[in-house]
């Protein structure tokens, strides 16, 4: 784990110096990068970005409540939840704001620096909430069974690989009553044919396997100040039906065209049961985009 970290210290350093550098050349070193750290590294660079004052573990920050979209998301599909987790609770934002409508609130995080905030505004703001602290990529031990999931902002999107995403996705269908809301709020979007990501594959798989890596990037995966995935909406739902949950809701987030930022919502399926057909059916039409994406193309 510190050879880990180090890795990880050392690109953020880095990155420092590449924010000031024009976008072409910028996006070809973040793309060589990723090729030279997996997904151990990565998840170290995302944990230490949220550890050095993002301002996600401000008092101001966490005691500002719900965005419009999120409370309009709460007030449509977790009107009957009594019980609610929180993944990727951050400083508290969303769980302090859930805690204050009604809801018994149990609230996690990978990061220690943000779940420790967390914590601390939490009993500011004069709340029992049981705030845990989770892997990478998973959920704590000791969950019990809860009336809805309310992904934190931005948190999804933190989690690199589909396979990865939808282990996440099956193991929080395993803690939520059948028909409960998965909320998953704000993650990033690319064009649907976007070169930009393209190119950040070609580049970052030739570096991996240059190093005899068994993983690899997909389409989407990028790295910044954290690493991170964009999606486009047939993907986003797919790994919602494999994760147990019938999408219902997939709209852009009002943040302002640049930030490609959207949000999804899916009911939990009864175990055993899989999407409806005309839903699967959609899916189907819509998989030939990723069939065209993963064919050569010349930049």
């Amino acid at each position: 784990m510190d050879d880990v970290s180090t890795i990880a210290r050392r690109y953020l350093r880095a990155w420092r110096g590449l924010e000031r550098l024009p976008s072409r050349p910028r996006a070809a070193l973040q793309a060589l990068c990723l090729g030279l750290m997996d997904t151990e590294a990565l998840n170290a660079v995302t944990r230490l970005s949220y550890s050095s004052g993002t301002g996600f573990d401000t008092e101001a920050h966490n005691s500002s409540g719900l965005w419009p979209w999120e409370e309009e998301v709460v007030r449509t599909h977790f009107a009957g939840c009594r019980s609610v987790l929180v993944a990727g609770a951050g400083g508290g934002r969303e769980a302090i704001a859930l805690a204050r409508l009604g809801h018994s609130v149990t609230a996690f995080d990978f990061c220690k620096a943000l779940t420790d905030a967390c914590r601390m505004h939490c009993v500011r703001a004069g709340l029992l909430l049981k705030v845990l602290d989770a892997p990478a990529d998973g959920l704590p031990e000791g969950l019990g069974l809860y009336d809805g999931v309310f992904a934190g902002r931005g948190f999804y999107h933190h989690i690199l690989g589909r396979r990865r995403r939808i282990g996440f996705l099956r193991d929080c269908r395993k803690h939520l009553r059948a028909g409960g809301p998965l909320f998953i709020s704000d993650f990033f979007t690319r064009p649907t044919r976007s070169r930009t990501h393209r190119h950040i594959r070609l580049v970052a798989n030739a570096v991996r396997r240059l190093r005899s890596s068994c993983e690899t990037v997909e389409l989407g995966d990028w790295l910044t100040g954290c690493a991170q995935h964009a999606f486009v909406q047939a993907e986003i739902e797919s790994e919602l039906r494999e994760g147990g949950f019938e999408p219902v809701r997939y709209s852009a987030s009002p943040m302002g065209d640049s930030s490609r930022l959207a949000h999804a919502v899916g009911i939990a399926l009864p175990k055993g049961s899989s999407a409806s057909p005309a839903l699967q059916s959609a899916a189907d039409l819509r998989r030939t985009d990723h069939a065209a994406a993963a064919l050569p193309r010349s930049f």
